[in-house]
C-alpha cells in the first residue's frame, strides 16, 4: 500500500550467542537512517528512570514514618505530663511501675494502629480513585484495594515505631516521683 509505511520491525535471533546479534543494532544506528532498539536494554533503561522516582517516594515514606513517630512521641509525652496526677494515682492504688510502663506502651501501640488503619484507608482509597483515571488513560486494570506483602511490613513497622516512640514517655511515667506529682495537683 503506497499510503502506509512500516514504522517498526521486531527481529528475533535464532542463535543468541552469535556476536552479530550484538553488532547489528549498532550497525543499523550508525550506518542507516533507521533506529534500532534492543527491548531488554530499553526496558532496563526505563526501570532505571522509574527507579529514581520510586526511590524518592520510598524516602518520602520513610520521612513521613519518622515524623509520625515523633508525633506519637510528642503526643504521649504531652499526655503523660498532663496525666501525671492520674498516673501517680495508679501507682498509689497498687499499680506497679511495670503496669504503668505497659499502659503507656499500649497507648503508643493503639495510636500507631489507628494511624496505620487511617493511612491504609486513605492510601488505598486514593489509589482506587486514581485507578479510574489510569484505566481510561492506559487501558490497564488498576485497583486500590489489593493488599500486598509490603502492607504487612508497613503494619509491623508502624507498630514498632509506636512502641519505640512510647518507650521514653513510658519510662518517665513509671519513674515519676509519686509524692511530688500528687502534691503538685493540690
Amino acid at each position: 500500500h503506497p499510503d502506509k509505511d512500516i514504522t517498526s520491525l521486531l527481529i528475533k535471533y535464532k542463535d543468541k550467542t552469535n556476536y552479530r546479534t550484538l553488532s547489528l543494532p549498532r550497525a543499523i544506528n550508525e550506518h542507516t537512517d533507521m533506529q534500532a532498539a534492543s527491548p531488554p536494554y530499553e526496558i532496563n533503561k526505563l526501570y532505571s528512570l522509574i527507579g529514581v522516582g520510586t526511590d524518592a517516594i520510598r524516602w518520602l515514606a520513610i520521612l513521613i514514618a519518622f515524623v509520625s513517630a515523633i508525633s506519637i512521641f510528642i503526643s504521649l509525652y504531652k499526655s503523660m505530663k498532663e496525666r501525671k496526677y492520674e498516673l501517680s494515682l495508679i501507682r498509689v492504688m497498687g499499680g506497679s511501675r511495670a503496669i504503668l510502663f505497659m499502659l503507656i506502651v499500649i497507648e503508643g501501640i493503639i495510636l500507631s494502629f489507628i494511624g496505620f488503619v487511617v493511612g491504609m484507608i486513605i492510601s488505598h482509597g486514593g489509589m482506587e480513585i486514581m485507578s479510574k483515571f489510569l484505566q481510561a488513560s492506559y487501558r490497564y486494570d488498576f485497583t486500590g484495594w489489593r493488599v500486598i506483602s509490603g502492607d504487612a511490613w508497613l503494619f509491623v513497622g508502624s507498630i514498632a515505631l509506636g512502641i519505640v516512640a512510647a518507650l521514653i514517655p513510658a519510662y518517665q511515667a513509671s519513674y515519676t516521683d509519686i509524692h511530688k506529682a500528687l502534691s503538685e495537683k493540690n
